[in-house]
């Protein structure tokens, strides 16, 4: 009995699924530590840590692999930036808080000339971005590297009342920013100094007044794609289109964008209800996911839409749904195999995870789904923000 053990034995280890680690924020003041165990079908999601931390209101966390850190960017009036050490098994410990520009939602990674690294956060309560040299050292007081407030000539009404960015987003060639401005209906762009690290403004992409860009991100060619050939896909909050724009590079100088199509990614390209808008975008070489927050097709339950992509990076028009799970999908993201997806819904605050299907990208069924941290109350401003994978 115990030969035949040891002969099963390496069968066993082979079938043994890892754990893989996800981290989300909650407006309730915590940042949570989850197990994804498990594979295909069959995966269960627990809690395995909660971390008091990040200020009152916890928004957006950028994973900084190469020295095992967290940035948490705080959404509260004063904002806070904190640093999260995650260490070999991934527990969460408070290393660095230190007071930031009120409500940061948002934040990305950018690199400089001799391994010099920075953090820049768009705030939209604070109408700015602002820029951290990373990691703080052992520095008495410090404070952003660079604050850009921007200001509106003509304001409208609420919410074009201000500038207000809602996301940072580092190019493929890691050249430039861009930041998509929901109060002042377009996408700024920076051309980043190397030698210094800071950000030369380019002139913004211009949208319609009121339709409120909100997320993006970026795809560069690869096997599948012409050589070269690099596009940037826009989501609005207010006029809920999705627009994609052609990136010409121009050595030392500014890029150029040419659009290519606008319109709205839903059945019919009209949302159900004044309520339902856009909320974040993410993708791979197959496949679009949109997350549509209150439209309550699914049993109250709001959708993702998948829209595919083609060779030449121009989109298909008619996509198909699935539920997120739960209410107001407000953030997702696409494991690195690309298997699955999360969604961190806020209004529900639970974390959904969807299978995917690795070839086409359609987004297949719901496998796995938490709770995590306190449900808000009707009407009250609380719930999930964020969700990243950490593998």
């Amino acid at each position: 009995m115990a030969l035949r053990s040891l002969l099963m034995l390496p069968l066993a280890l082979s079938t043994f699924s890892m754990a893989v680690t996800l981290y989300a924020t909650h407006y309730d003041g915590n940042v949570y530590k989850l197990s994804l165990e498990g594979e295909g079908d069959d995966v269960s999601l627990k809690q395995i840590q909660v971390l008091q931390t990040c200020g009152k209101a916890p928004s957006w966390l950028t994973v900084d692999p190469e020295r095992g850190l967290l940035w948490c960017s705080d959404e509260s009036s004063p904002g806070t930036l904190t640093s999260l050490e995650i260490g070999n098994e991934g527990a969460m410990k408070e290393l660095v808080r230190v007071a930031a520009p009120s409500g940061g939602v948002n934040s990305i990674i950018y690199p400089g000339q001799n391994n010099k690294n920075y953090l820049a956060i768009a705030h939209y309560g604070g109408t700015s971005i602002s820029t951290w040299e990373i990691p703080f050292g052992d520095k008495q007081e410090v404070r952003p590297y660079e604050v850009l407030n921007f200001t509106l000539h003509n304001p409208g009404d609420a919410p074009q009342d201000q500038s207000r960015p809602h996301q940072v987003l580092l190019d493929p060639t890691t050249s430039f920013l861009v930041s998509p401005d929901l109060g002042a209906d377009l996408v700024r762009v920076f051309l980043i100094d190397k030698e210094t690290g800071k950000l030369n403004a380019c002139d913004p992409i211009a949208y319609q007044e009121g339709s409120g860009p909100r997320f993006g991100l970026f795809i560069r060619s690869a096997e599948t794609m012409q050589e070269g050939k690099t596009t940037l896909y826009i989501v609005e909050e207010l006029g809920n289109r999705l627009c994609s724009f052609d990136v010409s590079y121009r050595d030392g100088l500014c890029p150029t964008f040419k659009e290519l199509s606008c319109f709205i990614p839903y059945p019919g390209h009209k949302l159900p209800t004044n309520l339902a808008t856009l909320s974040e975008i993410q993708a791979d070489k197959q496949s679009l996911h949109i997350s549509v927050r209150k439209d309550g097709l699914f049993d109250g339950n709001d959708s993702l839409v998948t829209l595919k992509l083609a060779s030449d990076g121009t989109i298909s028009r008619e996509g198909s749904l699935i539920s997120s799970g739960g209410v107001m999908p407000r953030a997702l993201a696409i494991n690195k195999k690309g298997d699955y997806i999360a969604v961190a819904n806020q209004e529900t605050s639970n974390v959904v995870i969807l299978k995917r299907n690795l070839n086409t990208g359609e987004l297949l069924k719901e496998v796995a789904s938490l709770q995590v941290g306190r449900m808000p109350e009707p009407g009250q401003w609380m719930g999930l923000s964020s969700i990243l994978w950490h593998e």
